[in-house]
């Protein structure tokens, strides 16, 4: 009889132990919050630049079209790698290469008719030198490069302007959550909630191929590309818990 009474006793105590949690956990999500966003937005020239050239050649065989590709490759690889500060961390590297058919479709015939082979060949440059890279589009354009498919620059360590970005974020969220919970008549009590994002983007620089290669040679100039600098954005939303006696104030209002 004792053993069920203890048993009893001790369910009770249970019971009792997580009611109070449950009403203290529901004390703690009836408390008043307020969500705020702080933002800090600072431009910074670019440090790296990211250039992809493409060099693409047709062909009725594919003997012919694969060895022609292969050798304007080669000169315009050599002449870039001689313009390049490896040490410096510049690369220049292959990045992709397809070789396919091209058809098309013959009305009389009803049927596709095999027009020629085409092999194109992406070739990356990573350099440092954002101030030369007109004159790594010409050697690549004098060296047989028939397209420039993109151009990019970017930061090659964002870490410290994030770190400095995030710290006014995250000051001005802190100010903004103090100065609503003052115009309520009531005070910050803690965080709830809070997460930070820092980045950045480039706007592409636009550039025409055939226009500007053939103005830079006919004029006998480099090539003219503007880097621009880089928007970097740190965000921070918090959510901040304010004292209890912003009830009575509502209420009161």
């Amino acid at each position: 009889m004792k053993i069920k009474e203890c048993i009893c006793l001790f369910c009770i105590v249970i019971m009792l132990a997580s009611t109070a949690a449950a009403a203290e956990s529901q004390g703690e999500d009836k408390r008043g919050t307020v969500s705020v966003t702080g933002t800090a937005t600072e431009n910074y020239p670019p440090d790296t630049a990211t250039l992809l050239l493409a060099i693409e050649n047709t062909s009725s065989t594919v003997s012919h079209v694969t060895q022609k590709n292969n050798a304007i490759s080669e000169k315009v690889i050599s002449g870039l790698k001689k313009l390049l500060k490896s040490d410096a961390g510049d690369e220049v590297k292959t990045s992709s290469y397809y070789l396919e058919p091209v058809y098309e479709y013959d009305q009389v015939t009803r049927r596709n008719k095999f027009i020629w082979y085409k092999a194109v060949n992406h070739i990356t440059v990573k350099t440092k030198q954002i101030s030369n890279l007109g004159r790594f589009i010409d050697s690549a354009v004098e060296q047989g490069a028939n397209r420039v498919d993109n151009i990019s620059f970017s930061l090659s360590d964002t870490k410290g302007f994030c770190k400095s970005l995030l710290q006014q974020a995250t000051e001005q969220a802190r100010s903004d959550a103090e100065v609503v919970a003052q115009s309520l008549g009531t005070r910050i009590a803690g965080i709830k909630d809070i997460s930070a994002s820092c980045g950045g983007e480039m706007p592409r620089p636009l550039y025409q191929m055939g226009m500007a290669a053939a103005e830079s040679m006919a004029a006998k100039s480099v090539t003219p590309v503007e880097a621009g600098t880089l928007m970097l954005q740190g965000t921070v939303n918090a959510v901040f818990y304010i004292d209890g006696n912003s009830r009575s104030f509502l209420r009161e209002g």
